[in-house]
């Protein structure tokens, strides 16, 4: 999807028929509270809360305290709130999560009043009602999937997976492809380890974004550089062939793979991202600067076009190689996501690394990033813009 598409709102409907593709699932078991702002900028930010957590004693009304900051922050006058739950309408009230959910949602705000809030199930959907039980709804969810909000994005390129797992990137099926990058990947990682040996290691410089603390440069880096130039074309390469919609070699994914575990390398990737890349790799002060860019209040959003070719290319990589060497290219991926605001992809694929490899710092990065509520700047530019504004969803 090239552009976000411009979305006609003119009830609620509208907007849980948008819901799904604003954050890129189905949520189960969730409530999703959504803020309006008002005229000529009525949708807000968006927050997607698990009900148990919403129904803890403890974490629920911090969670809702939260989010009411955060709602009040980006200029929210009421916030729509979606309860969603495959349980029969008639057992809503009975269950002690939902109940615990509800508690909290009218004790400790007003979003809930009754008739609110909407509750979307399996088959049905509407509003909960003025009882205490939730009352019954005949209206059938596949209006909401059949609207002509839904129409318009899948016009657009959008589309939603069935639950929030189903954001992680899967493995490859084709084990020739995968046992090509395996190969390459240990030969690849032999021949770094040499390059390292003989440089000393191969320090990055100091500075150089989420490099060693305390790195310092290793004597004779001639080779090392050399080997993070042949590793920055390789990336070019691919990113061509992405372009291009052709064929990623499963050998050439299986060295980048290896080349990302370089600070420098990846360092340049995730700037290329951001800007168009350089020539030659990034060194400290211009990965600094262009991860100002990203991060600090006034910067450019991402670049659809940009986003998906390096995209195309690290799920490749994560497709391909065996799940310790696609960690790299998760935390990247991770990172992507969380700077166009898609949280909860962000936080499945974060995850996804820190499964396949503990403590890959990219990926805990964004972890961090999203348990602060965390914005990338285009955001926080946006609001004071006055254009609407997409924020970390998980």
């Amino acid at each position: 999807m090239d552009t976000p598409p411009r979305i006609r709102i003119s009830r609620p409907e509208d907007l849980l028929a948008h819901l799904p593709y604003r954050l890129g699932f189905r949520p189960r078991d969730s409530v999703v509270l959504l803020g309006l702002r008002g005229r000529g900028m009525p949708v807000g930010l968006v927050s997607r809360v698990d009900l148990p957590d919403v129904a803890h004693p403890v974490v629920g009304p911090r969670l809702l305290r939260d989010i009411d900051e955060l709602m009040a922050a980006d200029g929210s006058s009421d916030v729509l709130v979606v309860l969603y739950s495959d349980l029969p309408r008639s057992r809503l009230a009975a269950d002690p999560v939902v109940r615990g959910a509800l508690d909290h949602l009218r004790g400790l705000t007003d979003w809930a009043d009754p008739p609110g809030p909407w509750v979307v199930g399996a088959r049905t959907y509407g509003c909960w009602g003025e009882r205490e039980e939730c009352e019954p709804s005949e209206r059938d969810v596949a209006e909401l999937e059949h609207s002509p909000v839904a129409a318009t994005m899948v016009l657009h390129g959008a589309t939603v997976a069935a639950d929030r797992a189903m954001l992680a990137v899967p493995r490859g099926t084709d084990s020739t492809r995968r046992r090509a990058a395996g190969r390459a990947a240990r030969d690849a990682r032999r021949t770094l380890a040499a390059v390292r040996a003989r440089s000393g290691g191969g320090a990055a410089d100091p500075g150089a974004a989420f490099g060693r603390p305390g790195a310092v440069p290793a004597a004779g880096q001639e080779e090392m550089v050399a080997w993070r130039t042949g590793e920055w074309r390789r990336w070019h390469r691919l990113l061509v062939l992405a372009r291009q919609e052709a064929q990623l070699p499963a050998p050439e994914l299986g060295r980048l793979a290896v080349g990302l575990e370089d600070h420098a390398v990846r360092d340049g990737v995730l700037c290329s991202v951001i800007r168009p890349a350089p020539p030659e790799v990034p060194g400290p002060g211009l990965v600094a600067r262009t991860l100002d860019l990203a991060m600090l209040p006034g910067g450019p959003p991402p670049e659809p076009a940009r986003l998906e070719a390096a995209g195309t290319v690290l799920r490749a990589v994560v497709s391909c190689v065996p799940s310790s060497s696609a960690a790299l290219a998760l935390g990247l991926l991770a990172w992507m996501a969380w700077w166009s605001a898609d949280g909860a992809r962000a936080d499945v694929l974060a995850q996804q690394a820190l499964r396949a490899r503990p403590g890959t710092r990219l990926a805990e990065l964004v972890v961090d990033a999203l348990d602060a509520r965390l914005a990338p700047g285009w955001v926080h530019s946006s609001v004071g813009g006055g254009t609407a504004a997409e924020a970390p969803i998980r």
